[in-house]
């Protein structure tokens, strides 16, 4: 008779324990690879949509400037300051009726004096208390005040008149976006300030805003990096707007990404 046992030796058992252990180990070498590798994605699909939401957003407003605002005197529709990469755009936009799609704008019926508050208009339909007003005088001259309150035939502005308003004087609502990185945190963001009030997050990751501008006449057509005064932002006809934007962390290779991207925006509404 001969003996036979069942199961499997001390070294079958340690030769099948370290095998699973080789493949437990590339398998979750795997799915880490794949784990980071899809962060890596994610991350520079962030930047890639901040991006495209800036140029988006900013190349509308941009071919909105000037809209139903004063084509003649001294008004400028586009300010901004020169900071490399960094730089900061202003712009001015008239306001519409919501339903009708008409410019908010009226003239004042009779003279408002330096001094005074109140301006007496032909409408005052489309104005609202907390909007900012632009208003005409002679000689092209002009300038912005904010509504503190409405009637049918009047506008009621906070503090008082620079200067002396003729009759006839055009009154227009206007809207004012100043756009400018905040790197004040870890992370830079792209922030839009409306009216003079504090600036919003609109971006994250935005490390270069940078605008330069087409004056006429054109040729040269050459990018000056800004208008040297008022007369000169009154010629711009193009607006280069280079903008990027870096992944929130290093990628799997230790390096940063950076989405970057230009575009050419002529404002309709200063040509």
């Amino acid at each position: 008779m001969t003996n036979s046992s069942k199961g499997y030796t001390l070294v079958e058992l340690l030769v099948a324990m370290m095998l699973s252990g080789i493949a437990l180990s590339m398998v979750a070498k795997d799915f880490s690879h794949t784990v980071h590798q899809r962060k890596d994605m994610e991350q520079v699909a962030e930047a890639q949509q901040a991006v495209g939401a800036v140029l988006t957003f900013v190349t509308q407003e941009l071919r909105q400037a000037g809209a139903c605002l004063p084509t003649l005197g001294k008004f400028v529709a586009l300010e901004g300051t020169d900071n490399g990469d960094r730089d900061t755009l202003t712009l001015r936009i008239g306001m519409t009726n919501q339903d009708s799609i008409v410019c908010v704008r009226t003239v004042s019926t009779s003279a408002a004096m330096s001094g005074s508050s109140v301006i007496e208009v032909q409408d005052a339909s489309g104005f609202e208390a907390g909007l900012n007003i632009y208003l005409t005088r002679m000689g092209g001259q002009g300038a912005t005040f904010k509504i503190s309150s409405v009637s049918d035939n009047a506008i009621t502005i906070e503090g008082s008149l620079d200067a002396d308003y003729l009759a006839g004087s055009g009154v227009y609502a206007v809207e004012e976006r100043t756009y400018a990185i905040d790197s004040s945190g870890s992370t830079p963001i792209l922030t839009v300030s409306i009216d003079g009030g504090d600036p919003e997050p609109m971006a994250k990751g935005v490390t270069v805003f940078n605008v330069r501008y087409q004056l006429d006449p054109c040729p040269p057509c050459d990018l000056i990096d800004l208008p040297a005064d008022n007369s000169e932002w009154r010629t711009v006809r193009e607006v280069e707007l280079t903008v990027a934007a870096e992944t929130s962390s290093p990628l799997q290779n230790g390096q940063v990404h950076v989405v970057r991207e230009s575009s050419n925006i002529k404002p309709r509404n200063l040509i």
